[in-house]
């Protein structure tokens, strides 16, 4: 009966000590993770980052006339979009420009296109529209 209990309670201690050791290194990656900002002035340009960064695209877009940003359905699978928001341009007023921010987590390594269209809503890509082109490294 002790002997049960003993072994019970070692068998509790190796998996206490593997769920600590398993949260501790989820949340050391958590913590090594970087936030990169990319802007209007970032287009066509390369953009080195790391599995598990944070990008955000902030570009300037004028939705009150119809037009806003979108990820080209072409664009690299090695990122994936959790996040889109607007906020307000550096004048902000009914007919100025606002800022769309675009957050991507970072999931595999490998090199990519992250590519984005300017057009009205729902509206099929277009020769000739205008784009916003990333190139993405990435790093293990």
């Amino acid at each position: 009966m002790q002997h049960m209990r003993l072994s019970r309670s070692v068998d509790f201690a190796c998996r206490f000590f593997l769920i600590a050791l398993f949260t501790i290194a989820c949340l050391s990656r958590v913590a090594n993770a970087e936030t990169k900002v990319a802007t209007d002035a970032d287009r066509g340009n390369d953009i080195q980052v790391k599995v598990g960064d944070v990008l955000e695209v902030r570009l300037n877009a004028n939705p009150t006339a119809g037009y806003k940003w979108y990820v080209h359905p072409k664009s690299t699978a090695l990122l994936k979009l959790s996040s889109e928001t607007q906020a307000a341009g550096p004048e902000p007023a009914a007919e100025r420009p606002q800022v769309q921010v675009f957050t991507f987590e970072i999931k595999k390594k490998g090199d990519g296109i992250l590519l984005m269209r300017y057009a009205p809503a729902k509206e099929k890509p277009q020769l000739g529209e205008e784009q916003y082109s990333l190139h993405m490294i990435i790093e293990q």
